[in-house]
């Protein structure tokens, strides 16, 4: 057990690092969903450029720099977030590797990289999951053949959406877990 407000990083490079947060109202993905997560993932990390939505404690971005992630934008609402992030990443080690940014969401601001992965893990209150793919999607900001993680509350269905595959899912109690393809159209 770590404590709270800490969460303990899972694997690769920065594995058994402690990750501190201040905010309480943060739900870092547990440490199993995780650990399903970056299973799937482990093949295809290396070298990728992500996009970590709701960023909360940052766990996700830093699990994926510790498995080879190349770079990490973190966008969160809370005004507290981005600094702790950055404070995190300063004592690993990784500032080069992750970037953090404050984004009211919906009205966050324009996305201007191209990504391969997204982890799309918003707080369970106050945001609906499918109205932020949706965003996701009007961004332009997915490569073709980008991944996308989504978390939601167990028995929350997400709708279909156009250009969006439904690759892996699992359940961790009350939370399921998805593995989404992105393609773009050819139209």
């Amino acid at each position: 057990m770590v404590g709270a407000n800490k969460v303990r990083i899972n694997g690769g490079s920065l594995r058994g690092r402690v990750l501190s947060f201040s905010e309480k109202e943060i739900r870092p993905t547990k440490a199993t969903v995780r650990k399903t997560l970056f299973n799937w993932l482990r093949p295809v990390i290396a070298g990728r450029t992500c996009l970590d939505c709701f960023s909360g404690s940052g766990v996700l971005a830093f699990e994926a720099v510790s498995e080879g992630a190349e770079y990490v934008l973190c966008l969160d609402r809370s005004p507290g977030v981005g600094g702790v992030i950055k404070e995190n990443a300063e004592r690993l080690y990784v500032s080069e590797k992750i970037e953090s940014r404050r984004a009211n969401y919906p009205d966050a601001l324009k996305v201007t990289h191209q990504f391969d992965l997204v982890f799309m893990d918003p707080p369970f209150s106050g945001v609906d999951i499918n109205e932020s793919l949706l965003w996701l999607m009007r961004q332009s900001c997915m490569r073709s053949g980008c991944l996308i993680y989504v978390e939601c509350l167990k028995g929350v269905e997400l709708r279909s959406f156009d250009g969006l595959a439904v690759l892996k899912r699992s359940r961790s109690a009350d939370v399921d877990f998805y593995l989404l393809l992105y393609k773009e159209s050819e139209g």
